[in-house]
This record gives C-alpha cells, structure tokens and sequence, in this order.
C-alpha cells in the first residue's frame, strides 16, 4: 500500500487537519493477502476508519461500502466515537481522506455536524453541487500532488467572509482542552467561550458533533497516538505508561479501556499495528 499525506494551503490549517491519499496497488479480487491481517476481510481490502471530528472519503475505480452503505461517490462522515470500517467492494482502491480540525467542517461547509451525527451521505445526498465538483475533481486529476491544490481552491472559496464569532470560541476551548489535558469540565468550557452552559452546549454540538465529554475523551486519544506516531517517527522507543500519563489517562487500564472503545485494540497493539488513513500511524506502512 501506499500513502501519502499532504497538507492544505496555510490559510485553511485551522479548518482542514490534512489530505491524505491511499492506494492499493494490484486488484482486491487477486490479492491473497495474510489472513490474520485485519486490513483484509474475505480478499476485498478494509481500511479501519477511527473516530474523528467529520471527513470526507473519495474513492475511484472502486465501490466502496461503510457501515454497510455502498457508494462510489464522495462521502460525508460526522465526527464519531467508533472505529468504522472502509470496505472496497469492487476494483483496486485508490482514495483520498479529508480530515477536518474540530469545527472546521461546520466552518468551512455549513454543515450541521450535530445533525451528521451517526449518518453516512454521499454528496448527491447532501445535494452541494460544489462537493460533488471535488468528487469530480478527485475522479479525473491522476495525481494526489495536482488534487490537493484543486482542493485547497475550492475550500479557500468557502472561508468565512467575516470571522466567525462561534468558531474563534470552539478553537479557544479546543485550546483550553488540550493545555488542561482533559482535566476540564463542560462549565468551564462554556467560561472559556464566554457563553452560558446551555447556550455553549448547543453552539458546541453543531460545530463539533459531539457533547463536550466525548470530544475530551476523543481528543485525548487522538493526542496519545499522534504522542506515539511522534515518537516513532524520531526513533525513540515508545514508553506505553508514560505516554497515556501525559495525555491525561490515569493508567494503562484506563487507555486500554478508552483505545478498545475507539480503536478496537490496545495501546500496545496499536502502537505495533498502526492504523494508516485514521492518523499519523502511515509510517508503520511506508
């Protein structure tokens, strides 16, 4: 397999995370690939999906299914706490991913992520004729180098025209989350973005998806694995117990708990398996 991981344009990293490219070389219906390895379920290859603050899927040449949904347009996912699971049921699977910062989907898309929750749609769903330009765009431009500027074009065109009041609020708590790492409650979020609880709690779940407890449990994990992939990616062997200390776990049982809930295996099978396409863990397959 292939990755590639390409960043967007300056300007728009506080909404869009990252581009990431994907491509299963040779046809899924010749491979014979191990049986124990969890990226292949009956021949046809699955990419393991974690938990994240909405994205979108493009795929080509192939059919792809999630959650038991096939398509082969582009897909929207809210932001969600399960490991889902991306199947190609059809061809060799070349895709790209489009991870969103918290907020920045709602930001940049007008979308409701509080509605998305828990649904899957295709972009003639969602009915934006300019999402499904970019299925377009991802369909016929051969290289991931030429589509990501075609992509940054396209969402450099949707920035807010004025600064958005509620957003700059999500980005300050999201701050405030990481630098208490975790240990913060959903009435102090609310301080932070000067807002009354109830009216925070509402403005939060249309941005982010999610309520503020899950998104702390969330971005604690992301945190602890990007902690892993950082480590891995210097050389340095990776100290399971101090890592899940620092981002706020009070113990390995605790992170156990929290990645089999997630990503659907250990701290230590993730950091030996690595989950390429969810975050930081392509290394594992370069």
């Amino acid at each position: 397999m292939f990755f590639q991981i390409i960043e967007p344009a300056e300007a728009l990293r506080p909404y869009v995370y990252r581009y990431v490219f994907v491509r299963a070389e040779g046809s899924t219906d010749t491979m014979k690939p191990p049986v124990d390895d969890p990226r292949f379920v009956n021949g046809k290859h699955v990419q393991p999906l974690l938990p994240n603050y909405g994205s979108l899927i493009f795929v080509r040449n192939a059919v792809m299914e999630i959650a038991g949904k096939q398509t082969c347009e582009l897909v929207l996912l809210g932001a969600n706490q399960t490991t889902l699971g991306l199947t190609t049921v059809s061809g060799w699977f070349e895709g790209m991913m489009i991870d969103f910062q918290p907020g920045g989907m709602h930001a940049l898309l007008g979308i409701d992520l509080q509605q998305l929750a828990g649904h899957i749609l295709s972009a003639s769903e969602y009915a934006d004729e300019g999402l499904r330009h970019c299925d377009r765009i991802f369909k016929h431009t051969p290289k991931a180098e030429q589509i990501a500027p075609l992509l940054d074009a396209f969402f450099l065109g949707r920035l807010p025209k004025k600064e958005d009041l509620n957003y700059k609020r999500i980005s300050n708590v999201v701050t405030a989350c990481d630098n208490a790492e975790g240990a913060i409650t959903a009435a102090q979020m609310a301080g932070v973005a000067c807002l009354g609880e109830r009216q925070f709690l509402r403005i939060f779940r249309q941005y982010v998806g999610i309520p503020p407890k899950q998104f702390i449990r969330l971005r604690r994990f992301h945190r602890t694995i990007q902690d892993m992939q950082h480590q891995a990616r210097q050389y340095q062997p990776i100290d399971l117990l101090a890592t899940v200390l620092r981002h706020g776990y009070y113990d390995l049982s605790h992170a156990a708990l929290e990645f089999h809930q997630m990503g659907c295996v250990s701290p230590g099978q993730f950091r030996m398996l690595g989950i390429p396409l969810t975050d930081d863990f392509s290394v594992f397959f370069a």
